[in-house]
């Protein structure tokens, strides 16, 4: 069993949330230190599979002096990070591209696009 603390971002509060289990199974004994059930939640989903949303910038063949922010549209899996940091080095964007714009479909195979947070006009 493997114990694991956490502090909680979903409010101001920060909670600092202990969580006992097994990660790799999935089970979850007990949760600890949480102030609501918002806190519990992503406590145990952090303890279990972590996901963060990514945030980066990709080069544009219009503005080669201003990159453009991208971000990926929900989160992916914690260990795919850096992958995903290799994987938009590759990438440059071509013509004009608005807020919200998708620059990789699926990306990384996870189910959620990789779209502008910003615009090239």
């Amino acid at each position: 069993m493997a114990e694991k603390k956490i502090i909680c971002i979903t409010c101001p509060q920060g909670c600092i949330i202990t969580v006992e289990g097994d990660a790799a199974s999935g089970r979850i004994d007990s949760v600890k230190g949480f102030s609501c059930p918002r806190g519990k939640k992503y406590a145990e989903s952090e303890f279990v599979h972590p996901v963060r949303i990514l945030t980066s910038s990709v080069r544009s063949d219009i503005r080669p002096d201003c990159p453009l922010p991208v971000r990926t549209a929900g989160p992916i899996p914690k260990e795919l990070l850096f992958e995903g940091m290799e994987e938009i080095r590759k990438i440059t964007v071509h013509g004009k591209i608005g807020i919200g714009d998708v620059i990789v479909k699926n990306f990384l195979g996870t189910g959620t696009d990789l779209i502008a947070s910003g615009s090239i006009e």
